[in-house]
């Protein structure tokens, strides 16, 4: 039988008890908040395995919608509190390229070697860490929009181009995907500037209208598998499919490019390219005109890219496509947002009037500041603000400004100027994430439900294989009353690859509401899943709903005493939200609600940015939106002003006389 799992472990002079969830170092208890404890809890229990950064998320915040910088943040801690050093570190160990692991020393040969060390009685007991928020739409971007706003860089470019909407026609334009060029160099160390090369590619051939070409995300997600390429073709709903690789020998490069008919396997068109070094800009545009000239399309590739704002300097260049690299395989520990920070430094020195090299640097230093902590931290933050105010000086009509205009203005209460500056941006380029981002949390927030989904289907399009794109779709159909669609896009993104904690977190609420097939045992399924997929599902309030899924008075009091019981609720606010939805109480929904969003810091000062505003939208079962107490909360958050001001009111939302309005 299994053994149980231990109070405590014991090793050099650390003690981790996790019945009282602290960490004694030197017989000293060393401060760790909850989240911290809970990796450290998670990495220790399993001694030797390595965990992805995708598990760490999952299991510990319930999610992957946190910044990479907080998990970066968790484990300077940690190794603060353990002794660690991260450049040699001895049990806590960065697995460049995956994730992490913890290693326990090798077991004595006799039980009195191992000393047990007190642990304080005075120190106080930490509770258990719940999971944080779930937002649907977009906040499931592979990476943060600061840290990974060039993910479709371009060399002069603030953005790639990519299909502007859904393909209606798709018949009508050659379907086109760019897959990863494969690094033939002799050491095998540049693969950066295969995946560089591969998407400056992507993106020359997207600006054409003529052209439908499958987003990187979506190509990308075959690198390194031995799939045929029909079966390619197929997944990603493209005739077309560009394949090649590079070989670099000193500073001489040699690239080849192949299109390939997806449906047999025909190669349309190929060619070599032998170059310096020095010419990489050129033979991508060379490549780029080449293959529309085979598809037949025409390409402007010299108007495009004087329209673009990053760099034509060839090593600032070779260090961007570097420093991409670091971000694209997410490897954030200490020593690659060092080697980030450094590349920046280098990028903007050789070619200062580059904006996205700026932009590059503002989001390292954030990085390198979450690591070191301290007064450092603060001298990097600070620095860091002063590049972002050289980018408003010197770019202010980039869209990175403008993003960050926008979102100061709905920091200011502004919300009509923010939702119209951010919609300056996605009406100015191609539908990335990157240009997206705000703008879709700012209109779902302001209850544009339909609207939100219009846009992400658009995106979706371009991004079949994104699987976070599925599961944001899956939260604004729910929001919409849209049942059907949910399950079907639920289904779809079964076959993605990707964890499922959040659609089967939905699915679950659409089965506790009846608005799926299965009936009390797929729900009693999907409430397994969650606890087994999602560690921060592993709480009182959430176990005991487990028992009681047959019985909705008794899942109500147990709403009821989460209310009342911080000890027993945890920081589970957004679930008792969803319960009471989906049971029917709209009364209790709404007190649930209220202290959902009173917890959010700046929900009382009016100074809420707009992700939290989204749980207003993620009740859409009980009636709730009629409720009386819940159009005070839209009034005190400024929503219903922000209607009233642009006459623009919410999906099911209309104004009564000259001073009241209602939902539904």
């Amino acid at each position: 039988m299994p053994q149980p799992a231990p109070d405590s472990i014991a090793f050099d002079d650390v003690v981790i008890d996790f019945a009282g969830r602290r960490l004694v170092r030197g017989g000293g208890e060393q401060a760790l908040e909850p989240k911290a404890f809970a990796v450290l809890e998670l990495l220790t229990g399993s001694p030797g395995r390595v965990f992805s950064r995708d598990e760490i998320l999952d299991a510990v915040w319930g999610h992957r919608h946190v910044t990479q910088s907080v998990l970066n943040r968790i484990m300077s801690l940690l190794r603060q509190a353990l002794g660690e050093d991260a450049q040699r570190p001895r049990r806590l160990h960065t697995v460049h390229g995956i994730g992490y692991r913890f290693d326990m020393p090798m077991p004595a040969s006799h039980p009195e070697a191992t000393a047990t060390i007190p642990i304080p009685s005075s120190a106080a007991t930490i509770p258990p860490s719940p999971p944080s928020r779930r937002w649907p739409w977009l906040a499931g971007v592979a990476a943060t929009l600061l840290l990974v706003f060039a993910a479709t860089w371009l060399r002069k470019g603030e953005d790639a181009p990519t299909a502007t909407g859904p393909d209606k026609a798709a018949g009508a334009r050659p379907a086109l995907a760019v897959l990863p060029f494969v690094d033939l160099s002799q050491a095998r160390d540049q693969e950066y500037l295969a995946d560089g090369l591969a998407e400056e590619i992507l993106n020359q051939l997207a600006q054409s209208p003529a052209l439908r070409v499958v987003g990187r995300t979506s190509s990308f997600s075959f690198k390194g598998k031995n799939e045929d390429l029909r079966t390619i073709g197929q997944q990603l709903g493209a005739a077309h499919l560009l394949e090649g690789s590079v070989r670099k020998d000193g500073d001489r490069l040699r690239i080849t490019a192949q299109l390939v008919r997806a449906a047999d396997g025909i190669h349309l068109w190929s060619k070599t390219y032998a170059r310096e070094e020095r010419d990489v800009f050129a033979v991508q545009d060379e490549i780029s005109r080449d293959v529309a000239q085979a598809l037949s399309v025409k390409l402007d590739v010299a108007r495009y890219n004087r329209e673009q704002a990053g760099t034509t300097h060839v090593e600032a260049y070779e260090r961007f496509l570097r420093w991409r690299s670091i971000v694209m395989q997410e490897l954030y520990d200490f020593a690659h947002d060092r080697e980030r920070l450094q590349l920046a430094r280098e990028m903007v020195a050789l070619d200062p009037q580059c904006t996205l090299c700026w932009d590059a640097l503002a989001s390292s230093l954030r990085s390198m500041a979450q690591e070191v902590g301290g007064a450092q931290a603060e001298q990097l933050r600070a620095e860091a603000l002063q590049v972002r105010e050289r980018i408003a000086r010197m770019a202010p009509d980039s869209w990175v400004a403008k993003r960050d205009r926008s979102n100061a203005l709905w920091l200011a209460g502004k919300r009509a100027e923010a939702i119209a500056l951010a919609k300056e941006i996605v009406d100015s380029g191609p539908l990335t994430t990157e240009r997206v981002w705000d703008y879709a949390y700012m209109i779902y927030a302001m209850g544009h439900l339909n609207e939100t989904i219009a846009l992400v289907e658009q995106v979706r399009a371009v991004e079949p294989m994104a699987l976070f794109l599925s599961r944001d779709l899956q939260f604004d159909y729910t929001a919409a009353r849209r049942y059907q669609d949910a399950e079907a896009e639920y289904q779809r993104g079964l076959k993605l690859e990707g964890i499922q904690l959040e659609p089967t977190y939905m699915a679950f609420f659409r089965q506790l509401a009846g608005k799926r097939p299965g009936g009390l045992q797929e729900l009693r399924e999907l409430h397994r899943q969650l606890l087994e997929q999602g560690k921060g599902f592993d709480t009182p309030f959430f176990r005991d709903l487990g028992q009681e899924l047959d019985d909705r008075a008794a899942m109500l009091d147990l709403v009821r005493k989460a209310l009342t019981d911080g000890a027993y609720g945890g920081d589970l606010a957004y679930v008792w939200t969803s319960v009471a939805d989906a049971l029917g109480d709209a009364d209790l929904a709404v007190a649930a609600l209220r202290k959902e969003l009173e917890a959010q810091q700046g929900f009382q000062e009016g100074t809420l940015p707009q992700f939290p505003y989204v749980a207003f939208w993620n009740a859409p079962f009980s009636g709730v939106r009629a409720h009386s107490d819940y159009k005070r909360l839209l009034i005190e958050a400024g929503v219903a002003d922000y209607w009233r001001q642009t006459g623009k009111w919410g999906d099911g939302c209309r104004p009564v006389g000259t001073d009241d309005f209602q939902c539904e």
